[in-house]
Protein backbone atom coordinates (compact mmCIF):
# COMPACT_ATOMS: atom_id res chain seq x y z
CA UNK A 1 0.00 0.00 0.00
CA UNK A 2 2.84 2.38 0.93
CA UNK A 3 4.54 1.53 -2.33
CA UNK A 4 1.41 2.47 -4.31
CA UNK A 5 1.16 5.78 -2.43
CA UNK A 6 4.79 6.57 -3.20
CA UNK A 7 4.26 5.77 -6.87
CA UNK A 8 1.17 7.97 -6.95
CA UNK A 9 3.09 10.86 -5.37
CA UNK A 10 5.92 10.48 -7.85
CA UNK A 11 3.54 10.48 -10.81
CA UNK A 12 1.71 13.52 -9.41
CA UNK A 13 4.97 15.37 -8.90
CA UNK A 14 6.05 14.62 -12.47
CA UNK A 15 2.66 15.78 -13.76
CA UNK A 16 2.92 19.03 -11.82
CA UNK A 17 6.45 19.59 -13.12
CA UNK A 18 5.33 18.89 -16.71
CA UNK A 19 2.40 21.30 -16.36
CA UNK A 20 4.76 23.93 -14.96
CA UNK A 21 7.12 23.54 -17.93
CA UNK A 22 4.23 23.72 -20.43
CA UNK A 23 2.76 26.82 -18.76
CA UNK A 24 6.19 28.43 -18.64
CA UNK A 25 6.73 27.71 -22.35
CA UNK A 26 3.30 29.08 -23.23
CA UNK A 27 3.96 32.20 -21.18
CA UNK A 28 7.31 32.68 -22.93
CA UNK A 29 5.68 32.21 -26.34
CA UNK A 30 3.05 34.78 -25.43
CA UNK A 31 5.77 37.25 -24.42
CA UNK A 32 7.70 36.93 -27.69
CA UNK A 33 7.30 39.96 -29.94
CA UNK A 34 7.19 40.24 -33.70
CA UNK A 35 9.88 42.41 -35.27
CA UNK A 36 8.69 44.81 -37.99
CA UNK A 37 11.28 46.56 -40.14
CA UNK A 38 10.49 49.77 -42.01
CA UNK A 39 12.68 50.85 -44.93
CA UNK A 40 12.05 54.55 -45.57
CA UNK A 41 13.42 55.93 -48.83
CA UNK A 42 14.53 59.28 -47.39
CA UNK A 43 14.03 61.61 -44.46
CA UNK A 44 14.80 64.90 -46.19
CA UNK A 45 11.26 66.16 -46.70
CA UNK A 46 8.46 66.90 -44.19
CA UNK A 47 5.99 64.40 -45.65
CA UNK A 48 8.32 61.45 -45.11
CA UNK A 49 9.37 62.61 -41.65
CA UNK A 50 5.69 62.78 -40.77
CA UNK A 51 5.14 59.30 -42.22
CA UNK A 52 7.75 57.83 -39.86
CA UNK A 53 6.48 59.71 -36.79
CA UNK A 54 2.91 58.55 -37.41
CA UNK A 55 4.14 54.99 -37.88
CA UNK A 56 5.94 55.13 -34.53
CA UNK A 57 2.71 56.35 -32.92
CA UNK A 58 0.77 53.49 -34.51
CA UNK A 59 3.33 50.92 -33.33
CA UNK A 60 3.00 52.20 -29.74
CA UNK A 61 -0.57 50.92 -29.69
CA UNK A 62 0.86 47.40 -30.15
CA UNK A 63 4.04 47.78 -28.06
CA UNK A 64 3.32 44.57 -26.12
CA UNK A 65 3.45 42.46 -29.27
CA UNK A 66 5.64 44.42 -31.71
CA UNK A 67 9.22 45.62 -31.83
CA UNK A 68 10.02 48.18 -34.52
CA UNK A 69 13.18 49.16 -36.37
CA UNK A 70 13.56 51.57 -39.27
CA UNK A 71 16.20 52.71 -41.73
CA UNK A 72 16.76 55.86 -43.78
CA UNK A 73 17.63 55.24 -47.42
CA UNK A 74 19.00 58.80 -47.71
CA UNK A 75 17.40 59.22 -51.14
CA UNK A 76 19.81 56.66 -52.60
CA UNK A 77 18.74 53.39 -54.25
CA UNK A 78 21.88 51.45 -53.30
CA UNK A 79 21.65 52.60 -49.69
CA UNK A 80 18.03 51.47 -49.50
CA UNK A 81 18.89 48.08 -51.03
CA UNK A 82 21.58 47.67 -48.37
CA UNK A 83 19.07 48.73 -45.70
CA UNK A 84 16.60 46.04 -46.75
CA UNK A 85 19.33 43.40 -46.72
CA UNK A 86 20.35 44.54 -43.23
CA UNK A 87 16.77 44.41 -41.95
CA UNK A 88 16.39 40.89 -43.36
CA UNK A 89 19.60 39.79 -41.63
CA UNK A 90 18.18 41.07 -38.33
CA UNK A 91 15.42 38.47 -38.63
CA UNK A 92 12.45 40.74 -39.22
CA UNK A 93 9.06 39.05 -39.26
CA UNK A 94 7.59 41.60 -41.69
CA UNK A 95 8.97 44.33 -43.95
CA UNK A 96 7.30 47.67 -44.68
CA UNK A 97 8.99 49.57 -47.49
CA UNK A 98 8.46 52.77 -49.41
CA UNK A 99 10.83 52.20 -52.36
CA UNK A 100 12.71 55.19 -53.74
CA UNK A 101 12.41 53.77 -57.27
CA UNK A 102 10.52 50.73 -58.46
CA UNK A 103 12.98 48.96 -60.77
CA UNK A 104 16.14 49.07 -58.60
CA UNK A 105 14.34 47.99 -55.40
CA UNK A 106 12.25 45.19 -56.92
CA UNK A 107 14.91 42.40 -56.80
CA UNK A 108 15.75 42.83 -53.11
CA UNK A 109 12.07 43.03 -52.14
CA UNK A 110 11.43 39.87 -54.16
CA UNK A 111 14.22 38.06 -52.29
CA UNK A 112 12.74 39.01 -48.92
CA UNK A 113 9.21 38.05 -49.97
CA UNK A 114 10.29 34.74 -51.55
CA UNK A 115 12.15 33.89 -48.34
CA UNK A 116 8.79 33.86 -46.56
CA UNK A 117 8.79 37.33 -45.02
CA UNK A 118 5.54 39.26 -45.65
CA UNK A 119 6.06 42.62 -47.37
CA UNK A 120 3.90 45.76 -47.29
CA UNK A 121 4.77 48.32 -49.96
CA UNK A 122 3.72 51.77 -48.79
CA UNK A 123 3.05 54.84 -50.99
CA UNK A 124 5.36 53.55 -53.75
CA UNK A 125 5.27 50.10 -55.29
CA UNK A 126 7.65 47.72 -57.04
CA UNK A 127 7.40 46.30 -60.57
CA UNK A 128 6.35 42.75 -59.63
CA UNK A 129 3.65 41.08 -57.53
CA UNK A 130 6.18 39.84 -54.95
CA UNK A 131 4.59 41.65 -52.02
CA UNK A 132 1.77 40.93 -49.61
CA UNK A 133 -0.09 44.24 -49.66
CA UNK A 134 0.26 47.67 -51.26
CA UNK A 135 -1.14 50.69 -49.40
CA UNK A 136 -1.52 54.11 -51.00
CA UNK A 137 -3.82 56.55 -52.74
CA UNK A 138 -4.34 56.42 -56.51
CA UNK A 139 -1.75 58.76 -57.96
CA UNK A 140 -3.28 58.39 -61.40
CA UNK A 141 -6.63 59.67 -60.11
CA UNK A 142 -4.88 62.58 -58.37
CA UNK A 143 -3.12 63.45 -61.62
CA UNK A 144 -6.44 63.33 -63.45
CA UNK A 145 -8.04 65.61 -60.88
CA UNK A 146 -5.12 68.05 -61.14
CA UNK A 147 -5.52 68.11 -64.93
CA UNK A 148 -9.27 68.76 -64.69
CA UNK A 149 -8.70 71.53 -62.14
CA UNK A 150 -6.05 73.16 -64.31
CA UNK A 151 -8.33 72.99 -67.35
CA UNK A 152 -11.25 74.54 -65.50
CA UNK A 153 -9.15 77.37 -64.07
CA UNK A 154 -7.68 78.17 -67.49
CA UNK A 155 -11.00 77.81 -69.31
CA UNK A 156 -9.06 75.22 -71.34
CA UNK A 157 -6.28 77.56 -72.47
CA UNK A 158 -2.81 78.15 -70.98
CA UNK A 159 0.88 77.25 -70.83
CA UNK A 160 1.93 74.86 -68.08
CA UNK A 161 5.19 73.83 -66.41
CA UNK A 162 5.25 70.32 -64.92
CA UNK A 163 7.79 69.69 -62.15
CA UNK A 164 8.17 65.95 -61.72
CA UNK A 165 9.30 63.81 -58.81
CA UNK A 166 11.86 61.00 -58.98
CA UNK A 167 11.49 59.62 -62.50
CA UNK A 168 11.57 55.92 -61.59
CA UNK A 169 9.15 56.21 -58.67
CA UNK A 170 5.64 54.88 -59.26
CA UNK A 171 3.89 58.04 -57.93
CA UNK A 172 5.83 60.18 -60.43
CA UNK A 173 4.78 57.97 -63.33
CA UNK A 174 1.13 57.86 -62.27
CA UNK A 175 0.84 61.54 -61.34
CA UNK A 176 2.19 62.50 -64.73
CA UNK A 177 0.16 59.95 -66.70
CA UNK A 178 -3.06 60.97 -64.96
CA UNK A 179 -2.43 64.65 -65.60
CA UNK A 180 -1.60 64.12 -69.25
CA UNK A 181 -4.65 61.89 -69.75
CA UNK A 182 -6.63 65.13 -69.36
CA UNK A 183 -4.54 68.06 -70.58
CA UNK A 184 -3.11 66.34 -73.66
CA UNK A 185 -6.62 66.21 -75.12
CA UNK A 186 -7.30 69.92 -74.60
CA UNK A 187 -5.77 71.76 -77.58
CA UNK A 188 -5.56 75.10 -75.74
CA UNK A 189 -3.39 73.74 -72.91
CA UNK A 190 0.30 73.21 -73.59
CA UNK A 191 2.79 71.61 -71.22
CA UNK A 192 5.74 73.67 -72.43
CA UNK A 193 8.33 72.18 -70.03
CA UNK A 194 8.62 69.20 -67.70
CA UNK A 195 11.62 68.34 -65.57
CA UNK A 196 12.25 66.24 -62.44
CA UNK A 197 13.25 67.86 -59.15
CA UNK A 198 13.18 64.62 -57.10
CA UNK A 199 10.37 65.86 -54.80
CA UNK A 200 12.74 68.48 -53.32
CA UNK A 201 12.13 72.21 -52.88
CA UNK A 202 15.55 73.67 -53.69
CA UNK A 203 16.00 71.88 -57.05
CA UNK A 204 12.45 72.92 -58.03
CA UNK A 205 13.24 76.54 -57.21
CA UNK A 206 16.33 76.48 -59.45
CA UNK A 207 14.48 74.74 -62.28
CA UNK A 208 11.74 77.34 -62.08
CA UNK A 209 14.24 80.19 -62.19
CA UNK A 210 15.60 78.78 -65.46
CA UNK A 211 12.15 78.29 -66.95
CA UNK A 212 11.17 81.86 -66.09
CA UNK A 213 14.08 83.08 -68.18
CA UNK A 214 13.05 81.08 -71.24
CA UNK A 215 9.27 81.45 -70.97
CA UNK A 216 7.86 84.98 -70.82
CA UNK A 217 4.37 83.54 -70.35
CA UNK A 218 3.60 80.83 -67.79
CA UNK A 219 0.02 80.31 -66.70
CA UNK A 220 0.27 77.26 -64.47
CA UNK A 221 2.61 75.07 -62.43
CA UNK A 222 1.84 71.44 -61.70
CA UNK A 223 4.19 70.17 -58.99
CA UNK A 224 4.16 66.47 -58.16
CA UNK A 225 4.37 67.39 -54.48
CA UNK A 226 3.98 70.45 -52.26
CA UNK A 227 7.70 70.86 -51.65
CA UNK A 228 8.36 71.38 -55.37
CA UNK A 229 5.25 73.53 -55.82
CA UNK A 230 6.40 75.76 -52.95
CA UNK A 231 9.90 75.97 -54.45
CA UNK A 232 8.42 77.05 -57.79
CA UNK A 233 6.21 79.58 -55.99
CA UNK A 234 9.28 81.13 -54.33
CA UNK A 235 10.89 81.61 -57.75
CA UNK A 236 7.71 83.15 -59.16
CA UNK A 237 7.43 85.62 -56.31
CA UNK A 238 11.10 86.61 -56.58
CA UNK A 239 10.61 87.31 -60.28
CA UNK A 240 7.42 89.29 -59.69
CA UNK A 241 5.41 86.77 -61.69
CA UNK A 242 2.29 86.68 -59.53
CA UNK A 243 -1.09 85.29 -60.55
CA UNK A 244 0.18 81.93 -61.83
CA UNK A 245 -1.90 78.86 -60.97
CA UNK A 246 0.18 76.60 -58.69
CA UNK A 247 -1.04 73.10 -57.82
CA UNK A 248 0.77 70.67 -55.52
CA UNK A 249 0.20 67.29 -53.88
CA UNK A 250 0.59 66.10 -50.26
CA UNK A 251 -1.42 68.53 -48.14
CA UNK A 252 1.28 69.85 -45.88
CA UNK A 253 0.82 72.72 -43.43
CA UNK A 254 2.87 75.24 -45.39
CA UNK A 255 0.85 74.56 -48.54
CA UNK A 256 -2.36 75.22 -46.60
CA UNK A 257 -0.93 78.49 -45.32
CA UNK A 258 0.08 79.49 -48.83
CA UNK A 259 -3.45 78.73 -50.09
CA UNK A 260 -4.96 80.84 -47.30
CA UNK A 261 -2.60 83.68 -48.23
CA UNK A 262 -3.79 83.52 -51.85
CA UNK A 263 -0.38 82.49 -53.19
CA UNK A 264 -0.87 78.80 -53.97
CA UNK A 265 -3.99 77.62 -55.78
CA UNK A 266 -4.57 74.10 -54.50
CA UNK A 267 -3.10 70.88 -53.17
CA UNK A 268 -4.30 67.30 -52.96
CA UNK A 269 -3.99 65.58 -49.60
CA UNK A 270 -1.97 62.41 -50.06
CA UNK A 271 -2.33 60.26 -46.90
CA UNK A 272 0.90 58.55 -45.89
CA UNK A 273 -0.81 55.32 -44.81
CA UNK A 274 1.37 54.73 -41.73
CA UNK A 275 -1.46 53.73 -39.39
CA UNK A 276 -3.02 51.50 -42.05
CA UNK A 277 0.33 49.81 -42.68
CA UNK A 278 0.83 48.97 -39.02
CA UNK A 279 -2.72 47.66 -38.65
CA UNK A 280 -2.32 45.54 -41.79
CA UNK A 281 1.03 44.25 -40.48
CA UNK A 282 -0.53 43.17 -37.18
CA UNK A 283 -3.27 41.27 -39.03
CA UNK A 284 -0.79 39.56 -41.36
CA UNK A 285 1.42 38.49 -38.44
CA UNK A 286 -1.64 37.04 -36.71
CA UNK A 287 -2.47 35.03 -39.82
CA UNK A 288 -5.35 37.20 -40.97
CA UNK A 289 -5.63 37.67 -44.74
CA UNK A 290 -5.53 41.28 -45.98
CA UNK A 291 -6.32 42.67 -49.46
CA UNK A 292 -3.53 42.80 -52.02
CA UNK A 293 -4.25 46.52 -52.43
CA UNK A 294 -5.61 49.04 -49.91
CA UNK A 295 -6.49 52.29 -51.67
CA UNK A 296 -6.53 55.44 -49.55
CA UNK A 297 -8.70 58.46 -50.28
CA UNK A 298 -7.30 61.80 -51.43
CA UNK A 299 -8.88 65.24 -51.04
CA UNK A 300 -8.67 68.44 -53.08
CA UNK A 301 -7.93 71.44 -50.85
CA UNK A 302 -8.31 75.00 -52.14
CA UNK A 303 -9.46 78.37 -50.77
CA UNK A 304 -13.02 77.10 -50.40
CA UNK A 305 -12.22 74.40 -47.82
CA UNK A 306 -8.63 74.90 -46.60
CA UNK A 307 -9.69 76.04 -43.12
CA UNK A 308 -11.37 72.68 -42.57
CA UNK A 309 -8.01 70.91 -42.88
CA UNK A 310 -5.54 73.47 -41.52
CA UNK A 311 -4.16 72.83 -38.03
CA UNK A 312 -1.81 75.59 -36.83
CA UNK A 313 -0.41 73.30 -34.12
CA UNK A 314 0.56 70.40 -36.38
CA UNK A 315 4.12 69.75 -37.47
CA UNK A 316 3.12 68.78 -40.97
Amino acid sequence: MMKNKSSFKAVAAMALLLCSVILSSCKKAEQEKFLIGFSQSTMIDPWRINMLEQMKDAVQKHKDSIDFVFTDGQNDNMKQISDVEDLFSKGIDLLIISPREADPLTPVVERVYNAGVPVITLDRNITSDAYTCFIGASNFKIGEAAGKLMASLFEERGQVIEIEGILGATPTIDRSDGFHSIVDYIPGIQVVEKQPADYLREPALKIMEDFLQSHPQIDGIYGHNDEMALGALTALRAAGREGVVVIGIDGQKEAFESIMAGKMTATFIYPNGSAQAVEAAVKILKGVKVPKKIELESQLVDSSNVKLFYNPNSYF
